[in-house]
């Protein structure tokens, strides 16, 4: 590909030019330009960390890692030179070995590159793939890979075409170009693997793997009878039946510090809103970026403020309930029970 410049009524070529002689190093410049704008090789990606090495037993290091808006890692390996080196097989380690990090790690690897608490990050990664706060979120076995490099050997694109084709792994290739014009430097960004008018349809593909995935991983959708004092709700899902076990000790009387210790304490936040302004609002105030995985409308205020909880449930549902009516014995009848099948 050569690039022209429109000069009056002709053509003129822009020079091409290799990094080195660009003077551009490939972490100090090129990681860090491609950091700033991860969208140059993909406006699906989320920017995680870079030189990530938490590896038992290895000093290897990813170059980038990122997360795309269907839930799944991407490894993303970069090279200055003409030929790629051996960064396909590098790639194919590091996606291994991120392979069996969990939803936890993740968020903590997020908070700490930057620089956030865990709450934010979660969130944040929560809001990118376009879910509910949920506290079984696993991260898929499945890792993309992007390839990133001046120029790439045939060894590499015949290795990276024949794992796609084969193996279905999602691999991708991106050439970037150094051109000098005058002063400036000049980088031209080309996707060839895959070819860029099969993106949209991989992407499809991605989305549909990861809806079937989510319907056949066994999720639990147990359903829950819950009876605080007189007063029973049935069939609640597991996020409703904790909200609605909260509500009804509160109001019962049972002390907030009770209800607090038994789910998630330092997770509960108490705001203090102003004249006219919502509990929702004085949240979103003060702790910007929190996200809204948060219940507003508990009700629980005392001299600290109106107090907002998380969003729980998940494989913790059965604990927090019991612990929960463990809290309130002699103070006001609580219990649940798993819903009757057919309860709707």
């Amino acid at each position: 590909m050569v690039l022209f410049r429109v000069a009056g009524e002709a053509l003129e070529p822009v020079m091409k030019t290799t990094f080195a002689m660009a003077e551009m190093k490939e972490r100090q410049d090129l990681q860090r330009l491609l950091r700033q704008r991860l969208d140059v090789l993909g406006d699906d990606l989320l920017f995680v960390a870079e030189e990530y090495g938490a590896f038992h037993g290895s000093q290897r290091r990813i170059d980038l890692l990122a997360m795309d808006t269907t839930g799944q890692l991407v490894v993303i390996e970069l090279k200055r030179t003409a030929d790629g080196g051996h960064m396909d097989l590098q790639a194919l380690r590091y996606a291994a070995m991120v392979s069996t990090m969990t939803w936890d790690q993740l968020v903590a690897v997020y908070a700490e590159q930057h620089d956030v608490d865990a709450d934010v990050a979660r969130e944040t990664l929560e809001r990118w793939t376009g879910g509910e706060p949920d506290e079984d979120r696993q991260l898929a076995d499945r890792v993309r890979i992007i390839l990133a490099s001046a120029d790439f050997s045939t060894e590499i694109t015949s290795t990276v075409l024949w794992l796609t084709q084969q193996y279905a792994l999602d691999i991708a290739c991106v050439r970037l170009v150094p051109y000098q014009l005058g002063a400036e430097k000049l980088i031209d960004v080309q996707q060839i693997i895959p070819l860029p008018e099969a993106v949209d349809f991989q992407i499809q593909q991605r989305r549909k793997e990861t809806e079937k995935a989510a319907a056949l991983d066994g999720r639990d959708y147990t359903k829950y009878d819950v009876t605080v004092g007189g007063t029973t709700s049935t069939g609640l899902s597991k996020q409703t039946a904790i909200k609605t076990m909260v509500v009804g000790l509160s109001g019962s009387g049972l002390p907030r510090t009770a209800i607090q210790g038994a789910t998630a304490p330092k997770r509960w936040h108490a705001v203090q809103p102003l004249e006219g302004e919502s509990v929702q609002a004085a949240f979103e105030r003060q702790f910007p970026g929190r996200g809204t995985g948060y219940w507003f409308d508990l009700g629980i205020s005392d001299e600290q403020g109106s107090w907002v909880m998380p969003r729980l449930g998940g494989t913790k549902t059965e604990h927090y309930l019991s612990d929960l009516v463990a809290a309130a014995p002699g103070h006001v009848p609580a219990s649940w029970s798993v819903a009757a099948v057919d309860t709707v």
